[in-house]
């Protein structure tokens, strides 16, 4: 039992964190934006908007992973890696732009 707590408290830790990050960084970019600077009414409605994506993927993901399940656990395994791939994917240019300016900044 303890082991299991411990591997379930490291797993959460793993997929809790990064999300956060995920949210933080796409809620502190939109805030960059002319449109939304100044308008924390836009920004908190986007930031919510973000957040209950979130929440619809964290109801979505167990659904499918009992439905991948049936198949194999080295299917939900799968489509983890392909999952965690895509999110990476996605957040590569925003990344690569970050980077960009920072470095832009310091010359």
């Amino acid at each position: 039992m303890p082991v299991n707590i411990g591997l379930m408290f490291l797993s959460g830790y793993f997929v809790n964190g990064p999300y956060s990050l995920i949210t933080s960084a796409v809620a502190a970019d939109l805030g960059t934006q002319n449109m939304i600077k100044g308008n924390s009414k836009a920004l908190a409605t986007v930031t919510a908007i973000i957040d209950g994506t979130g929440s619809i993927g964290a109801a979505i993901g167990p659904l499918l992973t009992g439905y991948i399940s049936t198949r194999g656990w080295n299917n939900v395994f799968l489509m983890l890696i392909v999952s965690t791939s895509f999110a990476g994917l996605f957040l590569i240019h925003l990344a690569k732009a970050e980077i960009r300016n920072k470095w832009n900044e310091t010359k």
